[in-house]
């Protein structure tokens, strides 16, 4: 016979489990291999689950087993309620994965907080700031001049933009993680703007000069203290949130493709007055500003260098691009200690390490918060400082 979970499991803990995993109780209990009546009868207390459907309703909500035994819900997370989603997807609907995602950031949040105050070094107020009605181009020269990014050494950076402008970001105190095995059309990118270690999450699935676009979009989110959601398409029914989109593209493009270095660069010179660009020329100005052909393509058309026309005509191939990013399948890479410490990033895996160093952390704890293997750890070590092995 089945051992049944001890009576004091909450069954309210249980109910909320569900409802913060976005999971209707019919996906709840299929996933759980139960019947309905029997998951919304331990939901209303009538009923008990076996220690095997408990352990299996924990795991699908990605809940600490430990939690349901609490005597409230505990408080603190709560989904970002002003988001943008794909035009395809359900307005204002999230799915589990992606909840699991956000509360997953927001867990490392708070202990990267708690670590900056036990190591006597709080984590610095996120004071840059803007509003909607600011001029776009002035804001992005000052998001340039705030993160210390030069035209010089932004040519220097090419292939590895992500990496250096992920890195000038993270130097201001916020934390950015790459989001694996979320479907593009879920999220291209989230911001949440919390006024000390603000968050931004750049879907791994998303091409490198996809994700640099991205992260500067969602840097514009933090500024103008709007969380939120990023995938394509604007949400047309709801302007609030399709105006705060318009803007941080635009702010973003300007941060990434200056307009004065665009319009000197001998080839946009060249050009003249001519409105049409061959592919191998957007290509050699996207390697210039380490960013993708459609964000130069964009960059022109607001600048008058190409026509509405023209850019409408080659939006429908890169748009299959990037649907074809979804189903693209992975073909090996590098090792997994490399692979965590790019979705954690750098600054996060240093924080965790100095909170070892300083006692406060145990090997075991640094394994569990950088999702590792303990024998691994020291190869994780060595990449974070960029020491040799």
């Amino acid at each position: 016979m089945a051992k049944s979970v001890p009576a004091f499991i909450n069954p309210a803990i249980l109910a909320w489990a569900r409802d913060q995993a976005r999971l209707s109780p019919e996906a709840a209990a299929k996933a759980i291999a139960i019947s309905v009546e029997k998951l919304l009868a331990a939901e209303n207390g009538d009923a008990q689950l076996t220690f095997p459907q408990f352990l299996a309703a924990a795991n699908v909500y990605k809940r600490a087993p430990s939690l349901f035994y609490l005597n409230e819900p505990p408080a603190g997370f709560q989904p970002i309620q002003d988001f943008r989603k794909l035009a395809e997807a359900e307005p204002g609907a999230f799915t589990p994965d992606l909840t699991a995602v956000i509360r997953q950031a927001q867990e490392r949040r708070d202990l990267a907080l708690e670590l900056h105050n036990d190591l006597g070094e709080p984590a610095a107020e996120f004071t840059f700031s803007a509003t909607l009605n600011d001029d776009e181009e002035a804001l992005g020269e000052r998001i340039r001049s705030f993160l210390d990014v030069t035209a010089t050494e932004q040519q220097a950076w090419r292939a590895k933009a992500f990496e250096h402008w992920r890195a000038k970001i993270e130097a201001r105190d916020v934390l950015v993680f790459l989001i694996p095995g979320l479907p593009l059309r879920e999220m291209r990118g989230a911001a949440i703007a919390e006024s000390r270690l603000p968050l931004i999450l750049i879907n791994s699935k998303d091409r490198t000069n996809g994700r640099t676009f991205t992260l500067l979009h969602e840097f514009c989110h933090l500024a103008v203290r709007a969380s939120g959601v990023s995938g394509f398409g604007l949400d047309e029914r709801r302007a609030d949130a399709a105006r705060v989109e318009q803007f941080c593209n635009a702010v973003a493009a300007a941060a990434l493709v200056p307009k004065s270095w665009l319009l000197n660069e001998t080839l946009v010179v060249r050009k003249g007055s001519e409105k049409t660009w061959e592919d191998d020329e957007l290509a050699a100005l996207a390697v210039r500003f380490g960013v993708s052909r459609e964000v130069v393509l964009r960059r022109l058309l607001t600048l008058g260098c190409t026509s509405k026309s023209f850019y409408d005509s080659r939006r429908p191939a890169f748009q299959k691009e990037y649907d074809d990013l979804d189903s693209k399948k992975s073909t090996g890479g590098p090792p997994r200690h490399l692979v965590v410490l790019s979705q954690l990033g750098r600054s996060y895996a240093q924080l965790v390490f100095q909170g070892y160093y300083d006692r406060r952390l145990t090997l075991r704890d640094v394994s569990n918060y950088l999702n590792m293997q303990v024998k691994s750890v020291p190869a994780m070590e060595q990449a974070t400082f960029g020491l040799k092995g």
